[in-house]
């Protein structure tokens, strides 16, 4: 090792194994002749505050699981990983309820779980573990190259360790009285004497409300078995900074994640331009476009860099960007076959966060805690926007009390023959979105102003909606018409016209003029 830091790291690897030993991960046993054993390596991970100032060294040992062999020593995996709008919705309640959001971490989470008791998991000793020479005469060897470790419990990178974790974690909460979503698999809730505490999951990050500060407490007090972590109202989670503020609400934002990603992909002072896509991108002959080499080289942008990009590009915007969903989408639709142009209008993006990075979405909150919750879907849609093909573009925005939850920017399978049809097809996405958040909101026991409100900015859709319309032009959609035409007879929703000019869900179908774009920007919640 040649770090300047070599003396910390080796400790952070010393702590690491003392807490793997301590956990009771593994044990030491003579390696058995053809015996299947898996090599481990060492992680390093410098962690960062919400400030980007370096808060500890961590030094992690992880199974090797791409050398598992199915049935061998895997059978089934799985890892538990919350919805980002659920996500949102949590920060909503919190909002509503003036109970910040607090952030929980379980150290060493994966190791607390026991492994099947039907496999057996050998490891190759791994680097820097000394064994001591009692150990050795009492197993009968000469020499290390003779010992495995038996794993006991999951280890990092096995490619069961996530599920069993989430078995471990699942059975902790039903037996503390929480009950499952079954919208969200990874939200927990509990009501008691009427205090509702909502937990969301996201692996061994926890992020925890309720309607009361002391219920919210009380219930990292209860997870001492899984020595979970409290690290006070969230200030950074899943990458995102959280800003709170007991007057205005919270504001979230990747301005730290951004300038890292700069940073990796060599982009650190570059120009930044005004819009993440130009009108031009629509002119580009796909046909002729050069494809990205998959070898790697000295300068030379591969796949695999591209695939990187996107990646990191595609979370930010995921989280906290809508800005950039459209721009996003248009640039990752051939990630195992990117072109030249894509390559190029994914650095444009990354310009643009660069001299956006520090909006943030904003989740004030209209509503006063004891009123109803207002549900809100706005939909749009381009109509035959994809030249190379005439699919249309859906995007929508779903709103709760005012604050931006979830997005939605998706080309459409089939071919629209009109723009009322292109309208249709992504008002009944919005519908389903808004019916998520209804069963979600149902199964926490949470009010909402009913019915529900799908705002298009097509009139013609509209009147279709609500069956004033002419239908024998539209009876080749008549399932979606029929869709969220019954959701509106029922009450369950709303269709309202709103004007283009004032639509948000435009920014997420199409290129956009920076002064509009700036506009839209203010509208979807981002300052």
């Amino acid at each position: 090792m040649r770090s300047k830091l070599k003396d910390k790291w080796l400790a952070a690897m010393a702590e690491e194994l003392r807490a793997l030993e301590d956990n009771g991960v593994w044990r030491v046993v003579r390696k058995l002749k053809g015996a299947h054993a898996l090599h481990t390596k060492w992680v390093y991970k410098t962690k960062m505050d919400a400030e980007g100032a370096i808060e500890r060294l961590k030094a992690r040992l992880v199974a090797c699981g791409n050398e598992q062999e199915f049935g061998v020593d895997y059978s089934v995996t799985f890892s538990a990983v919350i919805e980002m709008s659920s996500v949102k919705l949590i920060f909503v309640l919190a909002r509503k309820w003036r109970v910040p959001a607090k952030h929980g971490d379980v150290p060493n989470a994966y190791v607390k779980a026991d492994k099947e008791a039907e496999l057996d998991i050998f490891l190759h000793l791994p680097r820097g573990m000394m064994i001591p020479e009692d150990v050795r005469r009492r197993l009968g060897v000469d020499n290390d190259s003779e010992l495995v470790l038996e794993l006991l419990k999951a280890l990092y990178s096995l490619k069961q360790a996530g599920r069993l974790w989430n078995q471990l974690l699942h059975k902790t909460l039903i037996k503390l009285g929480f009950a499952q979503s079954l919208t969200d698999m990874c939200v927990y809730h509990r009501r008691r004497e009427g205090i509702l505490v909502v937990v969301g999951v996201y692996v061994d990050d926890l992020l925890v409300t309720g309607m009361e500060q002391q219920a919210v407490d009380a219930f990292f007090g209860e997870l001492t078995e899984l020595s979970i972590k409290d690290l006070g109202p969230a200030s950074k989670f899943l990458g995102m900074r959280v800003s709170y503020d007991e007057d205005e609400g919270y504001d979230l934002d990747h301005e730290l994640t951004i300038e890292e990603m700069l940073r990796e992909h060599g982009m650190a002072s570059v120009h930044s331009v005004r819009t993440p896509i130009g009108a031009e991108s629509n002119e580009i002959d796909e046909a002729s476009d050069e494809l990205l080499p998959t070898s790697e080289g000295d300068g030379v942008v591969t796949v695999r860099k591209f695939q990187s990009l996107m990646g990191s590009l595609m979370w930010v915007e995921r989280c906290t960007r809508p800005d950039i969903a459209y721009a996003v989408h248009k640039a990752s639709r051939r990630t195992h076959s990117p072109t030249m142009s894509d390559w190029k209008l994914g650095k444009r993006i990354a310009r643009y966060l660069a001299g956006t990075k520090s909006l943030r979405l904003s989740m004030k909150g209209q509503g006063a805690s004891e009123e109803p919750l207002k549900v809100i879907a706005y939909s749009d849609a381009d109509f035959a926007a994809d030249k190379a093909d005439r699919k249309s573009v859906t995007g929508g925005l779903l709103t709760v009390d005012g604050m931006p939850v979830s997005w939605v920017c998706k080309k459409q399978t089939g071919v629209s023959l009109s723009t009322m049809e292109a309208e249709h097809t992504a008002a009944s996405v919005m519908a389903t979105e808004l019916l998520g958040v209804r069963e979600l909101l149902g199964k926490l026991g949470i009010t909402h102003a009913s019915p529900m409100s799908l705002r298009v900015d097509n009139q013609a859709a509209l009147k279709q909606l609500d069956g004033e319309g002419s239908s024998s032009k539209a009876k080749h959609i008549d399932v979606r018409i029929k869709f969220v035409g019954g959701l509106a007879k029922r009450g369950v929703l709303k269709a309202e016209y709103l004007e283009s000019e004032k639509m948000p869900a435009d920014v997420l179908t199409k290129a956009l003029d920076a002064p509009r774009l700036a506009d839209l920007r203010v509208i979807v919640g981002l300052h």
